[in-house]
């Protein structure tokens, strides 16, 4: 009767689902330990090795000429009320923020390796203006530290010439968020009047292509720009490279006032915000992938929060022009830490709380929200990294929902 019985000790598959839990979450807490000794005792000696890096300035000279954006500072007095920032995040935490130096520049004769966005010399260096800024060393080591790259970057050979100007905006990092904070408003930078004068730019990039690159990119770009696809995983020699900086930097979604106005103008309804969308973003489904941060005890979140008029929103199921409508007209936005915040870039004045999974803050959606003049707001949870579900306070919720219709 033992092995009928309601609790079946010889139940290997559950055995197996309990060790494998356990030993989850064990090394869940052990990676934020090990993490900073491991970065700097293998991933800087490694980086240093195989990716070694140049600039512009030191190519080209100091006179080279750069097409700069005026820099930008915003008060940042919310950070003083933070938990610890996540290391590579620690340059945030300040009383303001200043934008980094952005500026687009002409390079010649140099290769370049679609997908991964990286620019060479002829010497086979990276230049750094083609890497996202600020990188963190994990993530640099996981996107280039692997066979493919290393092989094409100092063996391959280019397999095309690229006559004439062409420019670039693909790169990494390239999740949801990065596509479309990090990686198309780069296009924007082609609009200075150095450029639009030429007879014609060469916008090069590799596919697949998201949804936002095909609603975005062409209507960032002027109007003598070309797309010309090319193969990813391969090299290919440019004649002129246009080459844009990110307008962002790693932890920051802060864009340039230029960018949002020219957001606004381009993708925004022609028409004033209706602010009556009370926004709960789900990330039931990404409960499945490996960026889970799906609220554990959200059937009972909802409850409440259905009271106020909030509606369930699974981003997945709507088209980027149906998201830009439905949070163009948001007056509250609630969502864990992920791509779906991203949407707030749309919205006019809108109320937002961020529910962290983690006790130490990542702030790419605050600065996103700083640009925007957004009220942001946010609760920390408790795991170890930004990888797990998680439960959050619901009284706190409803208590900041309070604060918002007072």
């Amino acid at each position: 009767m033992l092995a009928s019985s309601k609790f079946n000790l010889f139940d290997t598959k559950s055995v197996k689902m309990s060790a494998y839990k356990v030993l989850g979450n064990f090394s869940n807490k052990l990676k934020p330990l090990i993490r900073p000794w491991y970065s700097q005792i293998f991933l800087r000696p490694a980086i240093d090795l195989f990716l070694s890096t140049t600039n512009v300035e030191k190519e080209y000279g100091k006179t080279h000429k750069k097409n700069f954006l005026e820099q930008e500072t915003v008060a940042t007095p919310e950070v003083r009320g933070m938990p610890p920032f996540d290391a590579p995040f620690k340059y945030l935490e300040k009383d303001t923020y200043t934008t980094h130096d952005i500026y687009s520049t002409v390079v010649e004769d140099v290769l370049y390796e679609p997908g991964n966005g990286i620019v060479l010399t002829q010497s086979r260096k990276i230049l750094s203006e083609s890497i996202y800024p600020r990188m963190d060393l994990i993530t640099t080591a996981g996107a280039f530290l692997h066979k493919d790259f290393l092989i094409r970057k100092f063996t391959e050979s280019p397999i095309k010439t690229i006559r004439g100007y062409s420019s670039i905006y693909q790169g990494l990092p390239n999740g949801y968020y990065h596509k479309i904070i990090d990686l198309v408003p780069r296009c924007s930078l082609l609009n200075h009047p150095d450029y639009t004068q030429l007879d014609e730019i060469k916008l090069l990039y590799a596919e697949p292509l998201a949804e936002v690159e095909k609603l975005m990119v062409p209507q960032l770009i002027p109007s003598n720009t070309t797309r010309v696809r090319l193969e990813p995983g391969r090299l290919y020699h440019l004649e002129k490279l246009i080459l844009p900086t990110f307008l962002t930097q790693f932890g920051s979604g802060y864009l340039p006032s230029f960018y949002i106005q020219k957001l606004r103008d381009t993708f925004l309804p022609k028409r004033p915000s209706r602010r009556e969308n009370r926004i709960y973003i789900s990330r039931k489904k990404s409960a499945q992938r490996q960026k889970k941060r799906h609220i554990i005890n959200e059937e009972e979140l909802f409850l409440e929060l259905e009271k106020f008029g909030f509606k369930n929103y699974c981003l997945e199921d709507h088209s980027l022009v149906d998201k830009i409508e439905l949070f163009y007209d948001a007056e509250m936005v609630i969502g864990a830490y992920g791509g779906g915040l991203t949407h707030i870039l749309f919205s006019d004045n809108v109320n937002v709380l961020e529910l962290q999974v983690m006790a130490k803050m990542q702030t790419y959606y605050y600065y996103i929200a700083k640009a925007l003049g957004h009220n942001f707001q946010f609760l920390c949870a408790d795991r170890a990294n930004n990888r797990e579900n998680f439960s959050v306070n619901i009284d706190k919720i409803i208590e900041i929902v309070n604060q918002w219709q007072s």
